[in-house]
């Protein structure tokens, strides 16, 4: 069942709204539970995807439903503080069964494949995600995670920096340089980068250098391991 208190640590944290003290506790509880660091990932993944639709006013039948059908504990009335977002999270809502599958996808591997499920969700099942690291200090904040797709290897920035910054990916010989950012007062930019040929080497692991005016301002490293 999801946890209704990480659930407002992750959305605080998406709307740039944590204090120290609740930073300090969703910090914790990533760290101590991969399953909550898989859900943030992906709540993060979906409310970028939301956001970067056109904001339309949904039918008052439509979300009166939906908030009925969903447990008093899963909505928060801190989420719906602010009009102009109400929107976003009727959607979120309707989208949190299919995030909740995809966490237990990335912790447990995955399942048998179901004929009962739709397109979408049955491509995004097949997205195994094999590292993540927290990335901070310097002008970037934010996360990177490592897939294993059915194409290959992709790799998912989730930063926020006020300049631009390009990252280096390389492993064996292979490098590939991604930019990410700007981005706005707290917003997070997501944005995911296929790694042809990448993972096929000898080396499991994949080193990020992040550069900003052409001065290193960061590193990270993200282990391809089998996500068994």
């Amino acid at each position: 069942m999801t946890d209704a208190g990480l659930l407002a640590l992750i959305h605080a944290e998406i709307d740039g709204e944590l204090d120290a003290l609740q930073r300090a506790e969703l910090a914790r509880r990533l760290l101590a539970d991969p399953a909550a660091r898989a859900l943030r990932d992906e709540l993060h993944r979906l409310c970028a995807q939301l956001d970067g639709v056109e904001a339309v006013e949904p039918p008052a039948e439509l979300s009166a439903r939906i908030l009925r059908a969903l447990p008093s504990a899963a909505t928060p009335p801190s989420v719906f503080r602010r009009p102009a977002q109400r929107w976003r999270y009727v959607a979120l809502a309707a989208c949190l069964v299919a995030a909740t599958v995809l966490v237990l996808q990335a912790v447990r591997g995955p399942n048998p494949a179901s004929t009962d499920l739709a397109g979408t969700i049955a491509a995004n099942r097949s997205r195994l995600m094999l590292d993540t690291t927290r990335v901070e200090g310097g002008p970037v904040v934010g996360r990177v995670s490592l897939y294993r797709e059915p194409a290959g290897l992709s790799v998912t920035f989730q930063l926020r920096t006020a300049v631009p910054v390009d990252v280096l990916v390389a492993q064996d010989g292979h490098t590939l340089r991604v930019q990410v950012g700007p981005t706005a007062g707290a917003e997070t930019s997501a944005r995911s980068v296929a790694l042809p040929g990448f993972g096929d080497g000898g080396s499991r692991t994949l080193d990020l250098t992040f550069l900003a005016s052409g001065h290193e301002v960061g590193r990270a490293a993200l282990r391809v391991t089998d996500g068994g």
